[in-house]
């Protein structure tokens, strides 16, 4: 069965550190191992009668028949293998029943982008399938990774895009991580800066931009920094230009998780581009014909100006000239 991850379900909630009744243990997992507690009776024998729990070797120990290894026996074997050590050591026809009164947790842990994290059983889910279903899937977003880690062992991984070849078991006191997904952050002279899940196909420094709604107009992108956090190492520092990334003009730069990416503010552009304002500003003043500089406030002042008194008023009537007095001589003869 493929590791199809985000569609794994199980109806069933966490079992925090509980132990699993007999009954609801699959067939395949009802196999005896370190912890299980069994009942032993022998017919018409009650002093061999034993209440126990197999031990850290998976063996148990018991009167008149001394030490018993059961690991991996079924109740009908573990009942063989006891009968078989009193007829050697106590009885000649011994008639032995064993009864599983609990399974060991056999805890194991799953955490990471899962939809309920905790401690599950082994028993009731052996394979990775059926404990990353036990919590309920993977939930979005998440990584492609589910890391499995056994004390003593090297951690194994597994891609989630890939189906398993084969079913993978799981143990008491394994450790079971479905990897969160990696963020990249951008900062700075970008219109809508913050942090962006990195996808299992990566992320570039254009892709990243892009996310964060582009440079702003007074952006510095030639000049912009990423800043290298690794896990495990200090953080280093990269200058990129970024013009001729966004012209499609230079290779783009592969982001890491953890990078963050800032794009300082440029005061060169951003004097551009008040200067070219006000030059588009006055150019369509002058087109328009109404160009006016104001006098400064300061040099504004009142003035009286006295006006004369006229003896009559501005708008009466002129009255016409006295008419002569004498005879008016001219053009050679009287008028």
């Amino acid at each position: 069965m493929g590791l199809t991850l985000a569609a794994l379900a199980w109806p069933q909630s966490p079992l925090a550190a509980t132990v699993p009744p007999a009954d609801t243990v699959p067939a395949e997992a009802q196999r005896l191992a370190a912890g299980d507690r069994i009942a032993i009776s022998v017919y018409q024998t009650p002093e061999l009668a034993t209440d126990t729990r197999l031990d850290p070797s998976s063996a148990i120990t018991m009167p008149q028949a001394g030490r018993v290894p059961l690991a991996g026996d079924t109740a009908q074997q573990a009942e063989q293998a006891i009968a078989n050590r009193l007829r050697q050591t106590y009885l000649l026809d011994p008639q032995v029943s064993v009864e599983v009164r609990a399974f060991a947790p056999q805890p194991v842990t799953v955490l990471g982008a899962v939809a309920r994290p905790g401690v599950y059983s082994a028993r009731s889910f052996p394979s990775l399938d059926a404990v990353l279903a036990a919590a309920g899937g993977v939930v979005a977003p998440a990584g492609d990774r589910v890391e499995l880690i056994r004390p003593d062992q090297p951690a194994r991984t597994f891609n989630t895009a890939r189906p398993l070849t084969a079913p993978v078991e799981v143990r008491g006191g394994d450790l079971v991580r479905v990897v969160p997904p990696g963020e990249v952050y951008v900062g700075g002279e970008v219109n809508t800066p913050g942090s962006f899940v990195l996808p299992a196909t990566g992320l570039t420094l254009a892709e990243a931009l892009s996310l964060a709604g582009g440079v702003k107009r007074d952006g510095g992108a030639g000049h912009l920094r990423i800043v290298h956090r690794p896990p495990d190492a200090a953080a280093s520092v990269d200058w990129v230009n970024a013009g001729p990334i966004l012209s499609g003009h230079a290779a783009d730069r592969t982001l890491a998780p953890n990078d963050l990416v800032y794009v300082p503010h440029s005061t060169g552009r951003t004097a551009f581009f008040n200067g070219l304002t006000t030059a588009v500003a006055t150019g369509a003043a002058i087109l328009t014909g109404i160009i006016v500089f104001p006098r400064p406030a300061s040099v504004i002042r009142s003035v009286d100006v006295p006006v004369e008194p006229t003896s009559r008023p501005i708008h009466a009537p002129i009255a016409p000239p006295p008419p002569p007095s004498g005879p008016v001589t001219g053009g050679g003869g009287l008028l």
